[in-house]
């Protein structure tokens, strides 16, 4: 860092500078729905759930899915999507049957739900 009263920016402040200056124009820019699925795919971004219309966490942030694409939630409202977040993890991990591999998930989802025999009470 420049010394108090010396106006010279080292090669360091200017590229986190410039790190930051992108990083807001991302945040504040709607994301093409192709761009988020590659990061979702490449495991650079992660979805909250397995639903349509997931919130999605990428950059630190928790984006929404809008008509312009991909919306970045503001740091109070990403703030309050990681505690709903928590929240719903606890809750999908207590209902999952036992020994579920997160694999599983999509399996189960294509499986008719259980019915009871006939007579079973």
């Amino acid at each position: 860092m420049a010394e108090p009263g010396n106006t010279t920016v080292t090669w360091a402040e200017r590229m986190e500078l410039l790190k930051d200056s992108a990083q807001q124009r991302v945040l504040n820019t709607p994301m093409p729905t192709a761009a988020m699925e590659q990061l979702l795919a490449d495991g650079k971004a992660d979805a909250l759930g397995r639903f349509e219309g997931s919130p999605v966490r990428y950059m630190d942030r928790w984006w929404r899915v809008d008509e312009l694409g991909w919306i970045a939630l503001d740091p109070a409202a990403s703030a309050q999507l990681d505690l709903h977040a928590e929240r719903y993890r606890a809750a999908t991990a207590a209902t999952a049957p036992a020994g579920t591999p997160p694999e599983a998930d999509d399996e189960l989802a294509e499986m008719p739900p259980a019915r009871p025999e006939a007579g079973a009470a």
